[in-house]
């Protein structure tokens, strides 16, 4: 609908970022019931894996319902990202 004032997404949108403060629950791991498997294996680590440019940054790809985890999560894809952008 932009495109006949000229909009081009390829050349005019450089990030999209969705913000959502959740409910304040994120998965923590339960080390006595939970399976043992390999970090690279656990489900928070497989869903923030980066898609092209696209990057996953909140609370539950940290695993722990705090501020501090989705802070820290933000600056890790936006270091996958510029390592994205270095290698491409």
């Amino acid at each position: 609908m932009l495109r006949q004032g000229g909009f081009d997404a390829a050349k005019d949108i450089a990030a999209i970022t969705v913000n959502r403060w959740p409910y304040g629950y994120a998965y923590t791991y339960d080390t006595l019931a939970d399976p043992d498997v390999p970090p690279e294996q656990r489900p928070h680590v497989i869903g923030r894996r980066r898609f092209g440019r696209i990057t996953i940054a909140n609370s539950d790809a940290g695993a722990a319902a705090f501020t501090n985890q989705a802070i820290d999560e933000a600056n890790r894809a936006v270091q996958e990202l510029l390592v994205f952008q270095l290698l491409t």
